[in-house]
C-alpha cells in the first residue's frame, strides 16, 4: 500500500470513476482552494531548537513561520479548529522530488499542562507509529528560542481530503460518491490501521470522520493523535470528553469511563461505516443523553447481563440511572438499512460491532477477518507494532516541566528520509 498523510482540505471530491477491484485503489479527483497570501520579510537569523532560518508567511490572516527549503509561494489554507491551524505546501527531497505536506500550527500549546502533555504525546505517536494507513511526522519546528518559546508546528504528508468533506459534498449536492466497494475499502484500511494500533497498546480516542483522510485514490490515513494514549499508564484517568459525540461508545458516555478499552474505537468504526452506507451520521445526539437514547433506539437496551456488569463496576446508582431511561429492543438491522442495499456481510458486520456490552464486540482482530472484508484483506501485509508503545506521560508535571520536554523532542527529532532536507550553509 502506498504512504500517504495528513488532511482537512475545504476541497470539493469528484465522483469516483470507476469501483476498486480487489485490492486495488479508488479513483477521487480534488479542486484547489484558493490561500490568501500576503508579502513576506526576509528570512530570519538562524533560531529556534534546531537553529533554522524562517521566513514569516500571512495565509488567512494568521502568521505561519515557514522554514528554509520549503515552498514560500504555494501555500493553501486547509483548515482550523480548537486545536490550531493547517496549511498545505511543498518541498524539496533530497533526491529532487517534490513533496506535498501539510503544516500544523498549535494553538496555544502550553495553556495548561494537560494541553502540554496531549502535544507530547501526539509528537511521541507521530514519530513511533511506522504504517502505511496512519499519519507520521516529517518534521517537527519552532521559530522561538526557549525564553519565547509558545509556537510548534507538525509537519506531515499530504494525505488528501477529510472524509467528513467527502460526506458532506454527498448531503449538499444530493450525489453518491461512496458506493458499495468504496465503503467496504475505506472501511478495512480504518480496521487495518487500528491494528496496528491497537497492538501498541494504545487508543486513538477521537475516531471520526474529520480525522480520516482520503487520496484521489481512495488510500486512507488516520489522523490526529492528540487525544490518543496508552493503556500503560494505570495512575491516570480516562475521561469522557474524547470522540465527537456522535461517534462516542455507550460505555464512554455513560458507565465505563475511567477504565474503557479500545473497543470504544471499535463503536466508532460501526458508526463510521454505518455512515459511510447511509451518507448519514449514524447517532447524531445533541447532548449525552440523546446520544444514548438514539443509540438504544436502534441497538436495544442493556440486557440483564451488561446492567449486572454497569452495576458491578460503578454502583446500584448507576444502574439505577440507566434504567430509568426508556427500554427498547434492538431493532432489525437488515430491515432498518434495507432501503440503502447493504450485502449480507456487511449486515452481519455492524450487528457485531455495534453492541453495547464491549466485552462482546467485535475486536479489530475479529473485524480484519470478518467476510465482509474478505474481498481486500491480505493477512501477510497487515501488519502489528511489534510492540507496546509507553509514552511515559502518567507523571504529572507543571507547564514548565512540559516545555522543557517539549523543546528537547523538537531538538531530538529523528528525521525519515522523506524529511526535507535542512538547509546547511
Amino acid at each position: 500500500m502506498s504512504t500517504r498523510r495528513h488532511t482537512d482540505s475545504e476541497e470539493e471530491p469528484a465522483t469516483p470513476t470507476s469501483a476498486p477491484p480487489p485490492n486495488k485503489r479508488c479513483n477521487m479527483e480534488e479542486n484547489g482552494s484558493e490561500a490568501f497570501i500576503f508579502d513576506e520579510p526576509k528570512l530570519s537569523e538562524k533560531c529556534g531548537p534546531t537553529m533554522r532560518r524562517f521566513r514569516e508567511k500571512q495565509v488567512r490572516n494568521i502568521s505561519f513561520a515557514i522554514p528554509e527549503g520549503y515552498n514560500y509561494d504555494k501555500l493553501e489554507y486547509l483548515g482550523g479548529g480548537t486545536y490550531g491551524n493547517v496549511i498545505k505546501t511543498t518541498f524539496k527531497r533530497e533526491n529532487g522530488k517534490e513533496q506535498t505536506v501539510a503544516i500544523k500550527k498549535l494553538r496555544e500549546p502550553f495553556h495548561d499542562p494537560q494541553q502540554a502533555r496531549k502535544i507530547y504525546r501526539e509528537i511521541e505517536l507521530l514519530q513511533l507509529m511506522r504504517h502505511d494507513n496512519i499519519i507520521c511526522a516529517l518534521d517537527v519546528y519552532s521559530p522561538n528560542n526557549f525564553e519565547n518559546f509558545k509556537d510548534i508546528y507538525i509537519v506531515t504528508e499530504y494525505a488528501g481530503q477529510s472524509l467528513f468533506r467527502v460526506l458532506k459534498h454527498q448531503r449538499d449536492r444530493s450525489v453518491q460518491i461512496l458506493k458499495a466497494d468504496h465503503v467496504k475499502f475505506i472501511t478495512y484500511q480504518l480496521i487495518r490501521a487500528l491494528k496496528y494500533i491497537h497492538s501498541a497498546n494504545v487508543i486513538h480516542r477521537d475516531l471520526k470522520p474529520g480525522n480520516l483522510a482520503l487520496t484521489d485514490d481512495c488510500d486512507l490515513t488516520v489522523l490526529d493523535f492528540g487525544l490518543a494514549r496508552t493503556l500503560e499508564n494505570a495512575d491516570t484517568t480516562l475521561t469522557t470528553y474524547v470522540q465527537t459525540r456522535w461517534y462516542r461508545s455507550p460505555e464512554v458516555i455513560y458507565w465505563k469511563f475511567g477504565s474503557y478499552s479500545n473497543s470504544a474505537d471499535m463503536w466508532s468504526v460501526g458508526c463510521i461505516a454505518a455512515e459511510l452506507l447511509t451518507g448519514e451520521p449514524l447517532f447524531p445526539g445533541d447532548d449525552a443523553n440523546l446520544q444514548y437514547q438514539r443509540i438504544t433506539q436502534l441497538c436495544g437496551s442493556p440486557s440483564e447481563d451488561l446492567l449486572n456488569k454497569i452495576e458491578r463496576d460503578n454502583s446500584a446508582a448507576m444502574r439505577q440511572v440507566i434504567q430509568s431511561y426508556k427500554q427498547h429492543k434492538r431493532q432489525d438491522f437488515k430491515e432498518y438499512f434495507k432501503e440503502h442495499r447493504p450485502s449480507e456481510d456487511l449486515i452481519d458486520f455492524l450487528e457485531k460491532i455495534l453492541v453495547l456490552d464491549p466485552e462482546r464486540r467485535l475486536s479489530v482482530e475479529e473485524a480484519i477477518a470478518h467476510p465482509y472484508l474478505a474481498e481486500f484483506s491480505l493477512p501477510d501485509d497487515e501488519p502489528s507494532a511489534g510492540r507496546h508503545f509507553d509514552l511515559n506521560d502518567g507523571i504529572m508535571r507543571t507547564g514548565s516541566e512540559w516545555k522543557k520536554i517539549i523543546w528537547e523532542q523538537i531538538k531530538n527529532f529523528q528525521r525519515l528520509e522523506t524529511s526535507p532536507k535542512v538547509p546547511q550553509d
